[in-house]
């Protein structure tokens, strides 16, 4: 029968497995990504991680990128919502607005 430090460190080493391949796919999909921001993202990501495996950033310089990315990221992210809903109001609004103004006086 196992025990349980065992089942822990299988635990551990399935998490650990899980979390690699979760970081590849979803680096792999970012800098595939048509999105510029997200594959610039992506493509930054991949570098930082590859000079913190070799040494050339500490844990704290690492996590200073990523924090200010993440800013960026929450500002990017803020801008296509204000756009969507720009472009909502546009289409859709000007689209209720053009038929009850213009089209239901003229044609009924």
């Amino acid at each position: 029968m196992p025990s349980v430090s065992a089942a822990v460190k299988a635990i551990g080493d399935d998490a650990l497995q899980f979390i690699k391949d979760e970081l590849k796919d979803l680096l792999t999909t970012a800098k595939k990504d048509t999105d510029a921001v997200v594959k610039e993202t992506g493509d930054k990501i991949a570098d930082w991680l590859v000079l913190r495996a070799s040494g050339k950033l500490s844990d704290g310089e690492l996590e200073a990128l990523l924090y200010s990315r993440d800013q960026l990221l929450r500002q990017y992210k803020n801008t296509l919502e204000i756009q969507a809903r720009a472009r909502v109001e546009k289409i859709a609004v000007g689209l209720v607005n053009l038929v009850l103004d213009k089209i239901l006086g003229v044609l009924f």
